[in-house]
């Protein structure tokens, strides 16, 4: 599935619009906290503010109650009252008095008599605070009358919701209590046992203390007040509600939001603005890398405009490239006209044979070879140009092609003249096919392999239905007393059996020089095939009362063809078996290394030809100069050694011998074939 492209500017601009988004979220979830933190301290302050202003209230409500009784008590009109025993008076006065100045009570006593009595009294009339039943403050204060030394004046006065009205918020609490605290009047508290525990605490502290997310409030602040005489007196308490708390923080979020929203309404928009700057330059350069790629290698690339320092940077190596590019493609183009003449000027014809097996080079040797024009020919196969052309038999996917071309011949569809080609493999899966026609010496030549070929073929049927009567006649006189025709059924199954390997190595020299021989890819057991071959060529080693001593190490499994390697083993046995004489041994020797195996043969005949000679030994048909053996060979046994060996990756060596005068022989073949 092709990912959709989209422009620069949109992965900007998405980019952008995801940090904005990104950093308003990190705003409100820090924001949040943060503001959840500022409540608290909010509501910290404004229960320590509300208890702070209802201490000055009390304060003030104090020091009104002391000039009240003091402007009471000093009135003349109570002092005449008083001296002269008029109860009525008096009773008018404080009347008076009571009405202007509004005192819940207002009590005056001479000789420890109450003389008059107006309003409703306080539970207690000792002077300082005290709490009635309904849970009101009293303040009570008392002082002498002057100049009248047995009389004295009460005045008693409720502060009622004095203090809340001090604080125009219905989120904040303000309470008193007076000390001490009574099981009464703590089960009217209805905050809870934390609270509760709060109060007891402060009280039996007399320290002031502040207190967060308790008994459905945000925060409470607990002071102890204290009398004349520094004794605690009473408990004042502010409490701020959990849904003031929770009103102030969504307003602060409200407007925090708002800001935010601004704010990234704001950056987006200077994030289209620098979205579209920083794109507009590399979209210029996009249009001109079209072109580029379109082959206009003769328009400048121009510098686009604006402050992007990589565009421009982008821009000049773009330009550079261009110039570099048209000048390596008239160079190409100059190499390529050059190499077409030098082409077209060979004898041979040149194919190459791209994708598809199709031709998309032709020179103008092999157009004149087949008879076409250029265009006859591109985009043609091979084989429909040349018609049918005999392949090398074996299975693609199990043979291993041995390293040397592929020769192969044919004839052209509408010519008579017959051509002969060869593959050179190139990358990619291509190849490069040499055409030329055929001389006079290699038509003898081809059908020299090709009557040896079919001579070989012809023989070696015969040749395996006599061994097989040999061996069924061996067999048959294997019980016999007459020693002449067991003699003579050994000598035929000898001659029989060398006139077979004679054969196969005629075959086999065909298809290595006619480049026909593949291998196929075995796991192989090394002893087994060297085993095999000593069993095989047993018979002839016997005749010669020869010896044969193994020495095989047990190794890995090789990929390999077991039966080249049988034939390898053969002929390097039949050249020991050959050239040393009667009645001595012959060492076979099998050794393992990291990465490969080393079979090696020694024999005590005469040995090999000097040194600096022995590459001469693998050619075909060559023989010793100086010494020939008894039974005489055809010279094909280590050229096929050889060539077998290196189509396996490996290689055959000649060694000083290590046990006694001879010719030491040597195969060394990889584990795993480079194919």
């Amino acid at each position: 599935m092709t990912t959709p492209r989209r422009p620069l500017a949109h992965f900007l601009l998405a980019n952008h619009v995801g940090l904005v988004l990104v950093l308003t979220m990190l705003l409100l979830v820090t924001g949040a906290g943060t503001m959840q933190t500022a409540v608290i301290g909010h509501a910290r302050a404004e229960a320590e503010r509300a208890v702070s202003d209802a201490r000055r209230q009390l304060q003030a409500w104090r020091r009104e109650l002391g000039i009240s009784v003091g402007l009471l008590s000093s009135q003349a009109g109570l002092k005449a009252a008083l001296e002269a025993h008029q109860v009525d008076a008096v009773h008018a006065v404080v009347s008076d008095f009571r009405r202007r100045s509004g005192i819940e009570y207002i009590e005056v006593r001479r000789a420890g008599r109450t003389i008059a009595a107006l309003g409703e009294a306080p539970p207690s009339l000792v002077k300082g605070m005290t709490v009635d039943e309904s849970g009101k403050v009293w303040r009570v204060e008392q002082t002498d009358v002057d100049d009248v030394g047995d009389a004295s004046v009460l005045v008693a006065d409720r502060l009622g919701d004095g203090l809340a009205a001090s604080r125009a918020s219905e989120f904040i609490r303000v309470e008193l209590q007076t000390l001490p605290l009574a099981d009464s009047a703590m089960a009217t508290v209805p905050a809870g046992e934390g609270w509760r525990s709060v109060l007891r605490r402060v009280a039996a502290s007399g320290e002031p203390e502040t207190v967060e997310a308790l008994a459905g409030n945000a925060a409470a602040r607990v002071v102890v007040l204290r009398d004349e005489l520094g004794r605690p007196s009473a408990l004042l308490s502010a409490r701020v509600a959990e849904d003031w708390a929770e009103r102030r923080a969504l307003e602060w979020l409200a407007k925090f939001a708002v800001s935010s929203l601004g704010m990234g309404l704001l950056m987006l928009g200077a994030s289209v603005v620098i979205a579209a700057r920083i794109a507009r330059p590399f979209a210029q350069l996009s249009r001109h890398a079209e072109q580029l790629a379109h082959g206009d290698l003769d328009s400048p690339i121009p510098v686009p405009a604006g402050a992007v320092a990589e565009a421009a940077a982008l821009a000049v190596s773009l330009d550079e490239m261009r110039r570099q590019v048209g000048a390596l493609a008239t160079a190409e183009r100059h190499q390529r006209e050059e190499l077409d003449a030098l082409l077209d000027g060979v004898d041979e014809g040149i194919v190459g044979i791209g994708d598809g097996a199709r031709i998309h080079y032709a020179n103008r040797q092999f157009l004149a070879l087949v008879g076409r024009s250029r265009n006859d020919v591109l985009g043609q196969s091979l084989e429909s140009l040349l018609g049918p052309m005999p392949m090398a038999g074996g299975d693609a996917a199990a043979d291993i092609q041995t390293p040397q071309p592929m020769i192969e011949r044919g004839r052209a569809a509408q010519q008579a003249r017959p051509l002969k080609l060869r593959r050179l493999p190139a990358k990619g899966g291509r190849q490069v096919v040499i055409v030329r026609e055929e001389t006079a010496v290699e038509a003898a030549r081809a059908m020299r392999d090709r009557i040896l070929a079919n001579l070989s073929h012809e023989f070696q049927t015969p040749l395996s239905a006599q061994l097989a009567s040999i061996e069924l006649l061996r067999d048959h006189l294997g019980s016999s007393a007459d020693p002449i025709a067991i003699q003579l059924a050994d000598a035929q199954y000898r001659g029989a059996l060398r006139l077979s390997q004679l054969v196969d190595n005629l075959l086999d020299s065909v298809r290595i020089e006619s480049g026909e021989m593949r291998l196929r890819r075995q796991s192989v057991d090394l002893i087994t095939v060297i085993n095999g071959a000593v069993d095989l060529m047993r018979p002839l080693i016997d005749q010669r009362g020869q010896r044969v001593v193994l020495s095989l190490a047990p190794g890995p499994m090789l990929t390999a063809d077991a039966q080249r390697l049988f034939s390898v083993m053969v002929n390097l046995l039949a050249n020991a078996n050959k050239f040393a004489p009667d009645q001595t041994t012959i060492w076979i020797e099998l050794a393992w290394s990291s990465d490969g195996a080393a079979i090696w043969v020694e024999d005590e005949g005469p040995g090999l030809p000097v040194m600096h000679a022995h590459d001469d030994l693998f050619a075909p048909f060559k023989r010793a100069p100086d010494a020939e053996p008894s039974e005489r060979g055809s010279g094909l046994g280590l050229a096929i050694v050889h060539a077998i060996v290196a189509a396996h990756g490996g290689e055959v060596r000649v060694a000083a011998p290590v046990h006694r005068r001879g010719a030491r022989l040597g195969v060394v073949l990889p584990i795993e074939p480079t194919v």
